[in-house]
This record gives C-alpha cells, structure tokens and sequence, in this order.
C-alpha cells in the first residue's frame, strides 16, 4: 500500500526539490510584467512575468525593492535575477527577484496596441456600428462559464428586476487556449436564436485569465454579431478588445444584468402612466364628442320638422293673442261708441221727456203731435212716464 502523505508533507518536499536545484538559483529570466500589485505596510512586489505563451509568479521583497533603479509598471519588459522557490502554503512556485533591468517595451502589450489599431482600421470600434439594446427584451443570452460566480449574479439580477424575460445560456471557456474558438462558437450559436440582447461575461482575473478577450477571433465574432450585445469582462478597471468592440460595456456582470433590463417595478410604473394618460385621452375625446353632439343636436334640431313645428305653434299663438287683443281693442272701442250713442238716444228718448212731467198721446200706434189728428170722439191713449190713460175726445179747441 502506498504511504499516505499529508498535503503539507508534498509541499514541503517539493520545495526542498526546487530549493535544492542549484540550476534554479541566481537565474535571469526575461519577460513582461503584469498584475503588478505593491504591498504598503511591507513594501514587498507582487507581480507576473509572461511572455506569448506562459506566465511565471514573482515576488520582489521590501529589501530588494530599495535598490530598484526603475519604476516598476505593467507592460515593462524586463530581465529579472532571483532563485526559484515554492511558496509552501499554497503550493506554487515563484521567482524571488533580487533585481531588475529593463530590457523595453513588453511584446505583449506591443503585440495588443497593433491589434488594436489593426481592428480600429477595419472600423471595430466606431460608434456608428454600436446596436442599440433593447429597453425591454423579450429573451435574453448570457455567453459565459456555467461554472464562474459571474452566471449566477446575472441570472440572480435578471430574475429579481425582470422576471418576465426569458433567459438562455450559452455555456463557454473563459480561459485558456481553446477559450477563444469556444466563445467565438458560443456567439455564433447565441446569434442565430433570434434573441433581443446578448451578454458577454466573464468574472474577474489576472490580464492572463482575460487575454482570451484581446483575441482577434473573438472580436471578429463579437463584431458579426447580429444581436445587441453587451460585454463584461472582469472588473471595472479592466478593459479589454471585446469591450471596445461590444455594443455597450458593462463594468460587471452584474452591471451587464442591469444595463440588459429595466426595473420591473419602474416598467410597471410606466404601464400606470401610460394607463392614466391613456384614460384622460379618451375622457377628453368622450367630453369633446359630447360636446360636438350636442352642438350638431342643437343645429339639427334647430331645422327640424318638430323645430318647425314649435316655432309656427308659438307664431300662432302669438297672432292668436294679437288678434284677441285687437279684437277686444274694437270691442272696446264700439262699445264705447255704443254706449255714447246709447247716453245720445236715451237723452232723446220720450221716455226723458216723460219723466220731466210731459205726456204722449197716442191714437192706435201712432203719435199725436196736433189736434188736426183727431176728431171727437176718437179714443186715445196717454202715456205718463210711470203708465197710461184711456180717453174719449169730447171737444177739439183751436
């Protein structure tokens, strides 16, 4: 059976390995630096050294540093003299730097800027071609490992703000050298279904880890693209060619979640808005509807038969008064004449004369104005003017 070790007992051993190598003592190694990082309190470096295919770890401690001729910065080429050692606790080996010399600028960086410019000639990153993403998406695409912490914050977001979309995910390397043709396979596949908005993601790393992103082929992917899509790639102070070339970048993945959907709670707010403005452009219509009906009611009733009709009732009416008050007028007025004809007649009437102490005398019917009317013995009758008498003419005196 084989003897169990501890993991401490392997590093351990493999230290004394590497530390006994007298070929991995006072070595100079060239390459670029990168993810340069100084500790404050200590003083101590912390950095990588890489060339176009691998990377090494280094340190440069506080007492090294002191004698430093240069300032040290990401890009730099250099020549670094140290011994190769392995850090222990967590198992990697790294380069103890004793000094450095610059050697000029890294390949690395010189190789990105010509891509750069390379893949601005060909019009990559001009805002003309930037797609402008939806406010709203139906369907959502996330290009990313399933494995990284990055998925699950944009799927975490996209279902807390907007859980009406649909999301799909396009599983990819985010590392390595098969990760470029396999985000540049995952793009092409994410574009052909048809989706609203595309997301690019990848957690953060060292410029290592992210170099995937620099590669032409995946800026060419990314720029063929049919789909809006957004980039992010790493952390806010990392940038990278997918970012330039993308529609939009993102600082974070969960920035990307944000940017790629609006706030269910605002997006239903805008629904109420649009409601109420909604419900007051039909009430004003209705109310101004109502109005032109009413009015179009008023000069149609105005012509109408029944209009016709009222207003020939009231014109009869009113002549029907007028002619009633002219008829009462002539009324009047005869009544008058009448009655001043009637005052005249009585005033001349015998019946006057008779009530003065006067008489008439009548012989039958007809009156006697002188004695030639009359012979003796005729019979008359005399008329007072409260009776009459009966008498005999016995003598005529003239």
């Amino acid at each position: 059976m084989s003897v169990i070790l501890t993991v401490s007992q392997i590093n351990r051993y493999l230290a004394s390995k590497i530390r006994g190598d007298i070929k991995l003592k006072s070595i100079a190694v060239k390459g670029e630096i990168s993810n340069l990082n100084t500790n404050y309190s200590s003083g101590h470096y912390y950095f990588t050294l890489k060339d176009e295919n691998s990377a090494l770890k280094a340190i440069m401690f506080a007492s090294a540093t002191r004698n430093l001729k240069i300032e040290l910065k990401n890009g730099l080429n250099v020549m670094a003299l140290g011994n190769i050692d392995c850090y222990e606790r967590d198992g990697i080996y790294q380069i103890v730097v004793t000094d450095i010399q610059p050697i000029g600028v890294g390949t690395v960086k010189e190789s990105l800027d010509k891509l750069k410019l390379r893949l601005k000639d060909k019009g990559y990153f001009k805002s003309e071609y930037k797609k402008e993403i939806p406010f709203a998406p139906k369907t959502i695409g996330v290009v990313t490992s399933i494995t990284g912490a990055a998925l699950q914050d944009i799927l975490n977001i996209l279902k807390r703000r907007y859980p009406i979309c649909r999301v799909f995910v396009f599983p990819t390397l985010v590392q390595g050298n098969e990760a470029k043709d396999s985000i540049a396979d995952a793009l092409m596949l994410a574009d052909s279904m048809d989706l609203d908005t595309l997301i690019l993601a990848r957690g953060g790393g060292s410029a290592e880890d992210l170099s995937v992103f620099n590669e032409e082929k995946v800026a060419d992917a990314i720029f063929n693209v049919k789909t809006p899509i957004i980039s992010a790639v790493g952390h806010e102070t990392d940038i990278t060619i997918a970012d330039l070339v993308a529609d939009l970048r993102a600082p974070t993945p969960s920035a990307a979640a944000e940017l790629a959907s609006p706030e269910i709670s605002a997006f239903y707010s805008m629904i109420e808005s649009l409601k109420q403005r909604m419900r007051e452009t039909m009430e004003k219509k209705i109310s101004d509807a109502d109005i032109s009906l009413k009015s179009t009611s008023n000069k149609f009733f105005s012509v109408s038969p029944e209009k016709r009709l009222e207003v020939g009732d009231i014109k009869i009416k009113n002549a029907e008064q007028r002619l009633r008050t002219s008829i009462q007028n002539i009324l009047n007025q005869y009544s008058g004449r009448l009655n001043s004809s009637a005052s005249l007649l009585d005033s001349y009437s015998p019946l006057k004369v008779l009530s003065r102490g006067y008489s008439l005398t009548l012989k039958g019917k007809r009156v006697i104005t002188k004695a030639d009317d009359v012979s003796v013995g005729d019979m008359v009758e005399i008329k007072f003017s409260d009776s009459s008498v009966n008498a005999e003419i016995k003598n005529i005196n003239q």
